[in-house]
């Protein structure tokens, strides 16, 4: 079950940054970015509970690849949330 979450998130956010890429829609990127967050969040817990409790028997480190996973996880959870604030204007300076 984790792997198909953590595709899922991947997979939406991927979606989400190629819509804002390419123009593709004026709201989907903020729904988007709202499913976006959740799967990343949902994505973080997941392999936190699996660095804490790896499956198995004996000692099991965790490689570099679990944390690259948990970093990336949080980067599309972080990008979500992100995404779904409203955008900075420039205010116009007086000259």
């Amino acid at each position: 079950m984790t792997d198909i979450v953590l595709a899922a998130a991947a997979v939406v956010a991927l979606s989400v940054a190629i819509c804002v890429l390419f123009r593709i829609s004026v709201s989907y990127p903020v729904a988007g970015a709202a499913v976006t967050t959740g799967f990343g969040l949902v994505s973080v817990v997941l392999i936190v509970i699996r660095l804490i409790n790896p499956p198995g028997y004996g000692a099991i480190v965790p490689k570099a690849g679990a944390w690259l996973g948990l970093a990336c996880a949080i980067a599309i959870a972080l990008g979500g949330y992100l995404g779904m604030q409203p955008m900075k204007t420039p205010k116009a300076s007086a000259a």
